[in-house]
């Protein structure tokens, strides 16, 4: 019975690794007919949200990862109220026909809806849900080792079982607890962080001048969790510490400057209390100064920053400057490949 149960799960494994690779062979060639779609159309919420995917499409398609002779394109959703699934996809079907004309119904067309800004998974918000990368084919990914990705890390650095790296650098004094996730860093100084950690840097164009933020809290806080006045900001929570502490250790007052966006919806998302920093590495260490002085409820003032909350973090994030840190780590591991 139990060999039995097992085939399901392998059955499906199989599959999955047989059309990676399919995909894999198709990647950076042109495609016949019928071998791909036709069209692969992507959804986004926004102009901002558009022009991210439409820069990390070109990306790709220099980098041949995606397969060749194939019509990409971006669509973004209608400004104003939330659409849905299902108004995204008559607004991407009118775009088509706009494009191609009643040639669009002969297509085979690949609509993939990426729009909206995941909450649950912020490290993805920034460059988008459709272009995370995911572990495929990585053995070594597993719950009981950790798992880096495009990332470069001291070999005398350390990373507990279950944590995830991603576009990142470690330095030599960096000690990485439990299921963390450390996405788009530079932690160069001594640094311990803590298990369950979560940590996310952003570039960000603030009146034209290039600047930094890190989001740090913990993995398992609920970000998206809100209440409507601040007399009950106390029933939110920071790395599993009531927020209205969090708030007196890092000197900062109760008022509604301290949300941005809606002021009756208040929650982590839209709090004001990650720091701005001219350096990647500055901008991390400030952070997670922060994240340790609720873990080790120490005073922290955060007075003399300039604050921001995910959600503006998200409205200033520099695209470009993200992916061109992106790219130098992967040339830098490309060339050490190459000498080994």
């Amino acid at each position: 019975m139990a060999a039995t149960s097992a085939l399901p799960g392998v059955s499906l494994r199989e599959a999955t690794q047989r059309r990676l690779r399919r995909f894999s062979e198709l990647r950076g060639k042109p495609v016949a007919a019928g071998e791909f779609w036709d069209i692969v159309a992507i959804t986004a919420a926004d102009d901002k949200q558009e022009l991210a995917y439409k820069q990390q499409l070109s990306e790709k398609l220099k980098k041949k990862e995606l397969p060749l002779g194939v019509q990409y394109h971006v669509f973004v959703d209608p400004a104003g109220a939330k659409i849905g699934n299902g108004g995204s996809t008559l607004c991407a079907l009118r775009c088509l026909e706009k494009l191609y004309g009643d040639e669009w119904n002969s297509f085979t067309i690949l609509l993939i809806h990426s729009g909206g800004y995941s909450q649950r998974l912020p490290n993805a918000s920034a460059l988008g849900k459709i272009f995370t990368a995911l572990p495929f084919a990585i053995p070594e990914c597993s719950s009981n080792k950790s798992c880096i990705i495009q990332s470069i890390l001291d070999s005398r650095s350390s990373v507990a079982p279950g944590s995830v790296i991603e576009y990142s650098r470690l330095g030599p004094d960096v000690s990485v607890g439990e299921n963390c996730i450390i996405s788009g860093s530079y932690i160069i100084t001594t640094a311990v962080l803590s298990a369950h950690s979560f940590v996310c840097s952003l570039s960000l164009k603030m009146n034209r001048h290039l600047k930094y933020s890190t989001m740090a809290c913990g993995v398992q806080d609920n970000l998206k969790k809100n209440v409507k006045t601040l007399s009950d900001i106390k029933l939110l929570q920071f790395f599993g510490v009531c927020f209205l502490s969090c708030l007196d250790i890092w000197n900062l007052k109760v008022t509604e400057e301290l949300f941005s966006g809606n002021k009756t919806c208040l929650s982590l998302w839209n709090a004001r209390i990650f720091p701005v920093c001219s350096s990647l590495s500055d901008s991390v260490t400030t952070s997670l100064k922060m994240l340790n002085a609720v873990q080790n409820k120490s005073a922290f003032s955060l007075n003399k920053y300039k604050l921001l909350s995910i959600e503006e973090m998200l409205f200033y994030k520099d695209v470009e400057d993200m992916i061109t840190y992106r790219e130098q780590i992967f040339l830098e591991i490309t060339l050490e490949n190459s000498l080994i």
